[in-house]
């Protein structure tokens, strides 16, 4: 009888001295499903988000008022200029034994512009494209067609020798699991003429070397035989014309040049203007200045639900609940910061981190970045067709070294049961983590980035139906948990340490 009392005392005390943060969230503030589904149909409005294009400004302005509804302050829609890449026509038609024929296409974001009769030459089937493919073909005033080679995204090293660990309590990895990376491109590295670069990676740029008209890129890992690859974004303005193929009528052209020499021509016809995006930002004040950054990018290659309507939902959804928290009770300054030009070499939040270096950036002690929530998993079925395979894309957290983020993951993992999570290290993927938080990491600034990488993101089948909808409450949840719980610790506990070799 006495233990049990001494149990109740406990437990009352428990109540008042720990902090509320610590159990969880008031389910009275968290936005519906259906709230948060309406913010994503608004982003995603438009024909697409490019940068600068009429789609991504009204969402900015959407985000802009809605940071405005939800009574942040600070609020900052921040211009920069960039030049506008618009393609207005092209085409690849085939000129063989049996005719003229127009083989589907797209174009190859920010490549050259041609005359409006397009370029005209033989085609010169390279494979890869590598520099012992050039050595044996002769491209001087022809079109070189290359298969464009994606990484493979492994599960079984990541778990091996880069994670801290998976949440997977349904049992629904396999260690063989793998699937194309198709926004990492391994012929065409653009980051080749860094300082010690070797153009050899890169083979748009042998197809310039050796005097090419043009180049045709065959998408031959890309699921199913969608053309509308919208890349490389880097903001790169290049000068040799190219155009995609899916990967079933670049077989086919494959098949015909096996067969004859066929000639092509290649049109790429459109123009290039000034043009702006912005950044948008908004504050909500804490009892401490300390500052932890929620941030996702706002613009998208096409519709946009996955890439990157879902992970501003999980931000206006941060917004929204933490709003309705008094300041007093906030122990972190919360900047809430979507950015522009992702799909422009990043120059958005490149911008942002520059001109708020002195004030969001040197205060600044967490960057939680949030890409590609609720992901359903497609496949490529017998049809050639995207399926639901009725999984979650793996959701990957791309951590600072920190006991305390682990545990805070981990616990609002468990409590919300968002499986299919592997939990990895910055460095789990290269260098540097992908998506927008490489470059919170590169200022030192400590991360907790959270992206998926489904096959669709970068063509236009990233569509609604590509949201599980039933997901987006709990990833809501998830992510407003991890805040809570780490706004309770001081600047030197958030601090990361280094990754361990």
């Amino acid at each position: 009888m006495f233990r049990n009392k001494m149990l109740y005392v406990l437990l009352v005390l428990l109540v008042f001295v720990i902090p509320q943060g610590v159990f969880g969230v008031d389910e009275t503030k968290v936005p519906t499903t259906d709230e948060i589904m309406q913010w994503i149909d608004d982003i995603c409005a438009g024909e697409n988000r490019r940068p600068g294009e009429p789609g991504d400004l009204q969402a900015e302005d959407y985000i802009y008022d809605a940071f405005v509804s939800f009574g942040l302050s600070d609020i900052g829609k921040e211009p920069v200029e960039i030049t506008k890449w618009r393609a207005d026509s092209w085409s690849l038609v085939v000129s063989g034994a049996d005719g003229d024929v127009e083989i589907p296409s797209f174009y190859t974001l920010n490549t050259g512009f041609t005359p409006e009769e397009g370029v005209t030459g033989e085609l010169v089937y390279l494979c890869g494209g590598s520099a012992e493919d050039f050595e044996a073909a002769d491209v001087s005033g022809k079109i070189a067609v290359i298969d464009m080679g994606f990484a493979t995204l492994p599960v079984f090293p990541l778990l091996l020798l880069k994670s801290y660990f998976l949440y997977d309590p349904d049992k629904t990895f396999s260690w063989w699991d793998s699937q194309p990376a198709t926004w990492a491109r391994t012929n065409w590295n653009t980051d080749y003429l860094e300082e010690g670069g070797d153009i050899s990676k890169s083979a748009y740029d042998m197809a310039i070397k050796e005097g090419a008209v043009g180049v045709v890129w065959i998408l031959k890992d890309q699921p199913t035989n969608i053309n509308s690859y919208y890349a490389p974004y880097d903001g790169v303005m290049k000068e040799l014309p190219a155009l995609y193929l899916g990967k079933y009528d670049g077989q086919m052209l494959k098949d015909m040049m096996a067969q004859e020499t066929p000639s092509a021509t290649l049109v790429l016809t459109g123009t290039m203007s000034p043009g702006v995006m912005h950044n948008i930002h908004g504050v909500l004040p804490g009892k401490s200045d300390e500052i932890i950054l929620i941030s996702s990018h706002h613009d998208a290659p096409f519709k946009g639900y996955i890439e990157d309507g879902t992970g501003m939902g999980m931000v206006l959804s941060l917004a929204k609940y933490f709003s309705q928290v008094p300041e007093s009770e906030r122990e972190k300054t919360l900047v809430f910061f979507a950015s522009a030009g992702h799909f422009y070499g990043s120059k958005g939040i490149e911008a942002w981190l520059e001109e708020h270096s002195k004030d969001y950036v040197e205060d600044a002690v967490l960057n939680l970045n949030i890409e590609h929530v609720a992901a359903r998993d497609f496949q490529e079925n017998d049809e050639g067709e995207y399926e639901d395979s009725g999984l979650m894309q793996t959701r990957g957290w791309f951590i600072s070294n920190n006991s305390h983020y682990r545990d805070a993951i981990r616990n609002a993992l468990n409590a919300n049961e968002l499986g299919r999570s592997l939990v990895v290290t910055i460095t789990a993927l290269g260098k540097e983590p992908p998506g927008e938080a490489r470059f919170t990491n590169r200022l030192g600034i400590p991360i907790i980035h959270y992206i998926s990488g489904p096959t669709y993101l970068l063509v236009d089948a990233d569509t609604r139906d590509k949201v599980n909808p039933d997901e987006l409450v709990p990833a809501a949840r998830t992510f407003i948990e991890i805040v809570e719980e780490l706004s309770l610790l001081s600047e030197e506990e958030l601090a990361a340490e280094a990754e361990e070799e």
